[in-house]
């Protein structure tokens, strides 16, 4: 029984080094956008079309507004990016500096 437990341990610690290296070379918010190809969310570059600049995406996403989709493609999905939404607010500022970089280099 030990054992097993020691070796659940162990996987448990591997996987979590896993994700905190993808992590660090993409963010959660890839897993639904890319930076000119739609997925389960709107493409980065449409995102920021419906906002009018990468400012004013971010200055959304460091605010306390409420999410109103502005692609209204995706609206149905807009349940999710709440979800999402709170992780990203609850982000350092360094984390969020990351996250913007990336994103700024998906969309060039």
């Amino acid at each position: 029984m030990k054992k097993t437990l020691m070796i659940a341990a162990a996987a448990a610690l591997v996987a979590g080094s896993v994700s905190t290296a993808a992590y660090a070379s993409k963010p959660f918010c890839a897993s639904c956008h890319a930076g000119h190809k739609d997925k389960v969310g709107p493409s980065f570059s449409s995102v920021v079309e419906a906002y009018g600049s990468t400012d004013a995406v971010f200055a959304f996403l460091n605010s306390d507004a409420d999410l109103e989709p502005k692609v209204a493609a995706f609206a149905s999905k807009a349940g999710t990016m709440k979800g999402q939404l709170k992780k990203y607010r609850k982000l350092n500022d360094a984390k969020k500096a990351e996250v913007r970089a990336w994103f700024e280099s998906e969309i060039k």
